[in-house]
């Protein structure tokens, strides 16, 4: 029996080289999360009483995801980049965020050089890039209060620019198009973030502009700063944050004020302790809020984190704020304290 010999044209071989080649120059990572939490949670309120309520619910700090994002060297120092992510609910296997947005934790493209970095699509804002060093982040954080919702989110239709890191610092310029024919202001929203980040210390601040969708029936602003310093491995942190919203079709006209106290301290080589108190003031207003929140955290290897929580917040005057309510949202009950207990573990991929 005869064997005729496999050959390759001259288009495949080239084909097959240029393959090469990109694939060498270019990468794409596939990455997510998965974390879930039992939780047990006092006066929780359902529309007519309050009680207590235990569930199973998506981590709080570590959020359930799965991700794409890769690079592509054009030569030159300069990269092309992408990121995708969507959030999902691991205790229902739902699609996080009610599902009305498959990539609702960000979509863009954008590139990156000597310049720094340009980014364009749906995108979390500057003050998330830099805040969290100084805010606790996550499900039970300064932002979930009403006008500081800005410490952390994303926004739609986004234009984002970082610079790089020159002497420890590092600023950001972030542009929401409100995209309204007629009304180019209504919508839009603008922040600006510096950073500094040098050894033992660090030291960032944000300003933030937003424009109602409706034009020409409010804004909201609000300005952050926040301070740490490494002690040794202890590292103390503190956030203090001021809003003025001004938008009556949503939210109403209130001026606020936020600040978080914050240590971080590592027990061993797998074992950390996070203790923040923050305190919520509604100006002109004895509707405040404020919580004590201390989270533990034991890493059984580089992947898989074993976590829990222990928050006592109090609301005092007509502050309805609380963290777990029947449904998923952030609203309680007027006046209402809550406990809230969480175990739960989280696995990175």
């Amino acid at each position: 029996m005869s064997h005729t010999p496999f050959r390759l044209s001259g288009l495949t071989v080239a084909l097959l080289a240029l393959a090469g080649v990109a694939q060498a120059q270019s990468s794409v990572t596939v990455y997510g999360a998965i974390g879930l939490d039992v939780v047990s949670a006092t006066h929780v309120y359902n529309g007519t009483s309050t009680g207590s309520v235990v569930k199973v619910d998506d981590n709080a700090i570590v959020n359930s995801r799965i991700g794409f994002k890769g690079s592509e060297d054009l030569g030159g120092g300069l990269k092309a980049q992408f990121g995708l992510e969507s959030s999902v609910r691991p205790d229902t296997g739902t699609a996080g965020n009610g599902g009305t947005t498959f990539f609702n934790r960000g979509s863009y493209v954008g590139l990156a050089g000597d310049f720094g970095s340009v980014r364009v699509g749906r995108q979390w804002n500057v003050a998330d890039d830099y805040m969290g060093n100084y805010f606790a982040f996550g499900f039970y954080s300064a932002f979930l209060l009403g006008g500081f919702g800005p410490l952390s989110d994303l926004t739609n239709n986004a234009i984002k620019y970082t610079t790089p890191k020159i002497g420890g610092v590092e600023a950001g310029l972030f542009y929401g198009l409100g995209e309204q024919a007629g009304r180019t202001s209504a919508g839009q929203t603008f922040q600006a973030a510096l950073n500094y980040a040098e050894g033992p210390v660090g030291v960032g601040g944000v300003a933030y502009s937003a424009k109602s969708p409706t034009a020409g029936v409010g804004a909201t602003t609000m300005y952050a700063l926040g301070a740490s310093y490494q002690f040794g491995a202890v590292k103390a942190r503190v956030g203090v944050a001021t809003a003025d919203v001004k938008d009556v079709t949503a939210a109403g006209t209130y001026k606020a004020n936020v600040v978080d106290f914050g240590v971080d301290v590592p027990l061993s080589a797998q074992a950390s302790l996070s203790l923040d108190y923050v305190k919520y003031d509604k100006k002109d207003s004895d509707d405040d809020t404020a919580f004590f929140r201390a989270r533990g955290a034991y890493a059984l290897s580089k992947r898989t984190t074993l976590n829990a929580n222990v928050i006592f917040l109090n609301n005092s005057g007509n502050a309805d704020f609380a963290f777990v309510t029947q449904g998923r949202g952030f609203a309680g009950k007027a006046g209402q304290s809550q406990t809230v207990l969480t175990a739960g573990i989280t696995h990175a991929f």
